[in-house]
């Protein structure tokens, strides 16, 4: 039950989602009877009102509770309010998410709409052919490492980027001002201009595009503290992620008009002269309608090319030559320990 407030009962609607959904697991033998009332969950004085705490927020500020809780909102002057609700991922949509991208990947037949015209085979018939093998998928999948691919540690571990800042705040003091001024500037270096046809046309002076996302540098990558991707063992296998897809940033470039992508060449000389190649990270997209992924990233390398160049390729996958951490950090590799290590285990 995601909450009794009173917005959860306008609606009949609203009331019938939210009763079965209760009623899946009180009533689905993972509940306790005993304690259930009418509304097929425990309903009493926790679940009303209670001690009232007032909290100011400012501009820019935000403020988090737990789901559940009663809250009101009020506005002292005229402004926004944005009230948004995150929703934790469970087991159960993570796995079927991913079992649903190994699917739609594995075989042409799990890609076929589902109809139900004259003339074409039964429905449940051409379902069950499918359902027929799809125990061997789910092992083959769970026994090649299906758990590390559905979670590699990049969702494991706190952003990177805000334990950097972290550091940094322990660092040094943060002058907020010279933080304000960076931000005006960045905006300044963004237009846009009007089309005749009425289309919008960005125009960049050095800014990465909307499809840069995370820039993360192959050759100087560093895991968060306590992460490890040293090889288990000697009889350990490296093992590709199948729900992971790495794209050369070149093949999304060139398909982008220049003067929106003024910086997302695939060439980029850095300090030295050399020349960096960037490539896109996706893992676990293909189980919903928007092909979300659930990690995404971009890779820049100056030094590793040539092994990014095979990865992206499909190639270079043996245990002569290890990936960069980054690679396991972020979900294109693992390590699959042999039957005999699990055994011995």
């Amino acid at each position: 039950m995601r909450g009794t407030t009173p917005h959860y009962c306008r609606e009949a609607s609203v009331v019938e989602n939210q009763l079965k959904i209760a009623r899946l697991s009180c009533m689905g033998g993972n509940g306790s009877l005993e304690n259930s009332g009418s509304y097929g969950f425990e309903y009493n004085d926790n679940n009303t009102d209670g001690p009232e705490q007032t909290i100011t927020l400012y501009p820019g500020d935000c403020f988090y509770f737990p789901s559940g809780m009663w809250h009101c909102v009020k506005t002292i002057e005229p402004g926004v309010s944005l009230n948004v609700s995150l929703m934790g991922t469970s087991y159960a949509s993570l796995v079927s998410e991913a079992l649903q991208h190994v699917l739609v990947g594995k075989d042409q037949r799990w890609r076929e709409i589902v109809t139900s015209r004259p003339g074409d085979m039964d429905g449940s018939k051409r379902l069950q052919e499918l359902m027929g093998g799809l125990s061997k998928i789910v092992d083959e999948f769970v026994s090649n490492g299906g758990a590390a691919h559905c979670l590699p540690p990049a969702l494991c571990y706190p952003t990177l980027s805000a334990i950097n800042a972290e550091k940094d705040l322990d660092r040094e003091e943060v002058d907020e001002y010279d933080m304000l001024e960076e931000e005006t500037e960045s905006k300044d270096n963004v237009s846009a201009e009007i089309n005749g046809d009425g289309s919008l046309s960005l125009m960049e002076d050095d800014v990465d595009m909307p499809l840069s996302g995370i820039i993360v540098n192959v050759d100087q990558f560093e895991g968060p503290s306590g992460w490890v991707c040293d090889k288990p063992s000697k009889t350990s296998k490296l093992i590709r992620n199948p729900l992971a897809s790495l794209i050369a940033m070149s093949d999304v470039a060139s398909c982008v008009p220049s003067r929106v992508n003024t910086s997302e060449s695939d060439d980029n000389s850095v300090e030295g002269g050399e020349t960096a190649k960037k490539y896109i990270l996706n893992v676990n997209f293909a189980g919903n309608e928007m092909c979300e992924s659930h990690i995404r990233v971009v890779l820049e390398t100056t030094e590793s090319v040539e092994l990014m160049d095979s990865y992206e390729k499909g190639d270079g996958c043996n245990d002569t030559v290890v990936p960069p951490d980054c690679l396991f950090y972020y979900g294109l590799f693992s390590w699959k320990d042999s039957a005999r290590d699990v055994a011995m285990e």
